[in-house]
């Protein structure tokens, strides 16, 4: 427990060092000069709205229900949108670095591939800093802590058994603080309720071993309650918000299922679009994705792919799919909305890298550090608004990205040379050891 300990307060000072020297370092977007088309205008009404300096609330559809972040932006004494932002988003990250790092420790994730993922968010172009230092008004920030904060909860309701009503207090506020930092936590209430309904319906044996959340008197999981509850307070919440602070336009249109539908009818109608998203999701988690190729292929001994915890079946995996649905169809900017997933998204893949041998977790480091962009700055977009296009991995057209598409076949293929000389993968008593260290 000591050494987790140290562990989390190594992450937390790493993630507060790392973000104040880039907050140095790295230029923020000149506002006043940027493209009106830039989210970060619909929040900066937000926050003038609660800071009182206009009257009137007219922000645009999906935008307008976002309140949480511009409405703490708002209460911080600097007075300044930009330093406001800046500094609320650095408490959020550092926060949900510390208990995300917590959490990695409590599934029994080695250190290696902790320092490695750590590496990833706090130095990579698109992780927690970088992305959030040059355009900091934004709603993305706090929502990777009320995400790490739901999955804290579920392990420790793995770990103690029945829901107590203190866990049932803590989800329904993270529930509501969630839901009033972006409405996709309304789709991540949805399919934890989805799976958990279907574990009742699968699991039938009331015992601690047949799953996640399994508790003494349980029928499968002994969440399906609270997370009921839970998602239809989600509900109830986002409601009340439209209600109170509605779209600048009326319109039929102004909802997320319309929303998700147009992402569709985009892709029906230019399907050669679909060759731009595994490059945008590459650039999201670099090798990390070495995880999901399939053992048959690698020549893996051991077919379990769930072998560290039962987290990775019951919660990770449903919410990676989840993730990678919405970058898809939930708004175009598909790199960013995957990497909104993160703490689910991360814990999946780190779960399944976990199996693996020593010297994978040095070939993913090795080969993720050519996408990381680590002596490259974002420029201010305000001044420079010609350079959007290398930071646009959206924008990019198809001989822009053919590179990423060649190194992501070469990283594939040296990983199957290596695997084949090394070993995929030790035996299950070795992994098991290992995965407890």
């Amino acid at each position: 427990m000591e050494k987790k300990g140290w562990g989390v307060a190594v992450a937390v000072l790493a993630a507060l060092a790392v973000y104040l020297l880039y907050a140095f370092l790295q230029p923020t977007y000149t506002y006043s000069l940027l493209d009106p088309r830039y989210d970060a205008h619909q929040y900066a009404k937000i926050y003038a709205y609660f800071s009182g300096f206009t009257a009137n609330y007219h922000v645009s559809f999906p935008f307008n229900a976002r309140i949480l972040m511009p409405w703490l932006a708002a209460q911080l004494p600097f007075q300044d949108l930009t330093a406001d932002f800046i500094w609320l988003n650095g408490l959020f990250i550092v926060a949900a670095i510390g208990l995300l790092t917590w959490v990695w420790w409590q599934l029994g994730i080695r250190p290696f591939w902790v320092g490695i993922a750590l590496f990833w968010i706090l130095f990579h172009w698109k992780g927690l800093v970088r992305m959030y230092l040059p355009d900091p008004v934004t709603a993305d920030a706090g929502g990777y802590f009320w995400l790490t904060a739901l999955l804290a909860v579920f392990l420790l309701q793995e770990k103690k058994g029945p829901m107590s009503a203190r866990n049932w207090a803590v989800i329904s506020v993270i529930t509501v603080l969630g839901t009033l930092q972006k409405e996709s936590f309304i789709a991540v209430m949805g399919v934890a309720v989805v799976w958990e309904g279907l574990n009742v319906g699968l699991v039938r044996t009331p015992t601690r071993a047949s799953g996640f959340f399994a508790g003494k008197n349980s029928g499968g999981f002994g969440m399906i309650k609270p997370l009921l509850f839970s998602f239809c307070l989600s509900l109830a919440v986002y409601g009340i918000v439209i209600s109170f602070f509605p779209s600048g336009s009326a319109d039929w249109r102004n909802n997320s299922i319309v929303s998700i539908l147009r992402g569709m009818k985009r892709y029906v109608g230019q399907p050669e679009l679909f060759l731009r998203v595994p490059v945008s999701w590459f650039l999201a988690f670099g090798t990390f994705w070495l995880a999901l190729l399939p053992t048959r292929f690698l020549k893996v001994t051991d077919s379990s792919i769930y072998h560290s915890s039962p987290l990775t079946v019951v919660t990770a995996a449903p919410h990676f799919y989840l993730w990678l649905f919405l970058s898809l169809f939930g708004g175009g900017d598909t790199t960013r909305i995957l990497y909104n997933g993160m703490p689910f998204v991360l814990t999946f893949l780190l779960l399944r890298l976990n199996r693996l041998p020593a010297w994978t977790c040095g070939y993913v480091l090795v080969t993720s550090l050519p996408l990381m962009r680590l002596f490259t700055l974002e420029p201010d977009l305000g001044r420079y608004p010609s350079a959007m296009q290398q930071w646009c991995v959206e924008c990019w057209t198809p001989a822009e990205s053919w590179g990423y598409w060649a190194y992501a076949i070469a990283v594939s293929a040296g990983y199957y040379y290596l695997s084949r000389r090394f070993g995929a993968v030790g035996s299950d008593e070795t992994n098991e050891v290992q995965a407890h260290r």
